[in-house]
């Protein structure tokens, strides 16, 4: 393989940071948000328990709330490593979602810039995995049918 073709072969990982930076933070805010209204109901849990035990008539020095102060802090660490871990996974999946949406978008101008400087229309085609695979079938149905693009230049058969 050339050194040409090496390199056109790396992935970019962010091809509209944009957008890609955008969905994301929409994906790891919904998580927060969520991850938050998790910790919001383990404080009301315990804070409801404790106030159960008070009606109870348990005393204030009694070692039970020293076990609920305890399993709360326990639930407070977990939370704490569930929010580490949602971030990092959400992130992830957030970058490779966008991915597969700027990827097609990006291919799909710079094709379209580049016909007019070619002169010479040629195929549409998507990574498989992509989104939007309707759109180089349908640029394709047209290009095959070998019927003029919008800018009057003639569509020629494929490669």
């Amino acid at each position: 393989m050339t050194k040409a073709k090496q390199g056109s072969s790396r992935k970019q990982l962010l091809i509209d940071p944009p957008f890609q930076l955008r969905f994301m933070a929409w994906m790891g805010g919904l998580a927060v948000l969520v991850l938050l209204l998790m910790h919001g109901a383990h404080a009301w849990f315990f804070k409801n328990l404790r106030e159960q035990a008070e009606l109870a008539g348990v005393p204030s020095q009694h070692v039970f709330y020293r076990f609920i102060r305890d399993r709360q802090a326990e639930m407070n660490a977990i939370t704490l490593v569930t929010f580490i871990a949602v971030v990092v996974f959400v992130a992830v999946i957030g970058l490779i979602l966008s991915h597969k949406i700027a990827g097609p978008i990006h291919r799909l101008k710079s094709h379209l810039a580049n016909v007019p400087q070619d002169g010479d229309a040629k195929r549409l085609e998507f990574r498989e995995g992509d989104y939007f695979l309707e759109i180089p079938e349908a640029y394709n149905l047209r290009f095959d049918q070998g019927k003029t693009l919008d800018d009057g230049l003639p569509a020629h058969k494929a490669r």
